[in-house]
């Protein structure tokens, strides 16, 4: 199961520019703006990126009572987000919360992330309010499918400059803010919210295509008491890119040795698992269940449980399967693997190929990141 096949708590159409999602919609009635910020954005022919970035993520000046429409940028085909406004000092919530009721150790999707503080406002006819004193949160929305979440900016009016924060809590430090001015302050003009993106845009893709590059040299092969290992990177990543891919995405390997799997994201979360496709169905690390005694049963959505409040979605992150990979069918994860300083997630595992053959893999976080295995005598 891949991240854009999770529940989407929240719905719309996104509207994209070139690369880059940016406008200033017209003056409503009432005389307030509406103001578009893109969330993530397609990456280059050939390249599977999550940009884990707002365009732009800072600089827009608005005024009170104005809208801000928070655009899932659709070119981002293994993305997925939420958005959440924050208070001026409020902690982010993690994307994964102990599931104290299925045992020591569990691991459920946080359902305060993935579900939005309110799903009946978000919408362009019906924004939902943020007036700085309580989070208001999107909820979960896979990005190769679209979603926008409109928010009116209701701070009290302010006689000096007011900063409101928004993050993505599925990818920690994923940030952005903008400043509530007074009236008497201009506000952003067309051309300065669309210079800024794009400047973003640019810098951003020129970080990712050295990441990418330095993931690939990084590639290594050596040897230990007569044991080849060789090295590949599974996802890196800049502040404001993750590099999903494999790197490189074939290896040509001799049977008997071993493949180091090791990542160097910073924000997401990858696996590495055999065989590609659903014959790996078995080992996913997500799973949608109804809560139920004596064992959960499983569930596609709120709405496949009796009762809606008892879905959630778990975590699992332990290496599962078989760790010698003997064919095409064999069937083995590593696991969620993660940048080691800021999770509690290894960064590295380890396959054998002690047979001749083809392998294709993937991580089932990242549909679109796959990878070869090409074993010889």
């Amino acid at each position: 199961m891949a991240l854009r096949r999770w529940l989407i708590w929240g719905t719309g159409l996104t509207f994209v520019v070139a690369n880059v999602a940016f406008s200033i919609g017209p003056v409503s009635a009432a005389g307030s703006k509406t103001f578009k910020i893109g969330v993530d954005n397609a990456a280059p022919k050939g390249h599977d990126w999550l940009y884990v970035d707002f365009f732009p993520r800072q600089s827009l000046r608005i005024h009170n009572g104005d809208i801000v429409d928070f655009s899932w940028n659709k070119g981002s085909i293994d993305g997925a987000h939420n958005v959440a406004l924050q208070p001026a000092g409020a902690a982010a919530n993690s994307f994964a919360a102990l599931d104290l009721d299925d045992g020591p150790g569990a691991l459920m999707f946080n359902p305060v992330v993935a579900a939005p503080t309110d799903p009946t406002c978000g919408s362009a006819a019906n924004p939902c309010h943020f007036d700085g004193s309580k989070r208001v949160n999107s909820g979960f929305a896979p990005t190769a499918t679209g979603n926008e979440f409109f928010v009116k900016i209701d701070v009290s009016a302010p006689k000096d400059p007011v900063t409101v924060n928004f993050i993505c809590e599925i990818h920690p430090g994923m940030h952005g803010s903008l400043t509530v001015a007074p009236d008497s302050t201009p506000s952003s003009t067309p051309d300065q919210v669309a210079d800024a993106a794009e400047a973003q845009f640019r810098a951003d893709t020129r970080g990712a295509l050295r990441a990418e590059q330095e993931g690939e040299d990084r590639a290594e092969s050596h040897d230990s008491a007569g044991q080849r290992t060789v090295t590949v990177i599974a996802g890196t990543a800049t502040p404001f890119v993750e590099v999903v891919e494999m790197l490189p995405r074939t290896v040509e390997v001799d049977r008997g040795d071993k493949v180091l799997f090791q990542t160097t994201t910073i924000r997401d979360v990858h696996t590495v698992t055999f065989p590609q496709g659903p014959g790996s169905d078995g080992v996913d690390p997500l799973a949608n269940v109804c809560e139920a005694s004596p064992n959960d049963t499983p569930a596609v959505s709120p709405a496949s449980c009796a009762n809606p409040t008892l879905f959630e979605t778990h975590i699992i992150a332990q290496p599962q399967g078989k760790f010698a990979i003997d064919s095409r069918t064999t069937v083995g994860t590593s696991g969620i693997i993660a940048n080691s300083k800021a999770t509690l997630f290894p960064d590295h595992f380890t396959f054998s190929f002690p047979n001749e053959g083809r392998f294709t893999y993937q991580c089932r976080i990242h549909d679109h990141m796959i990878g070869t295995i090409v074993v010889g005598d």
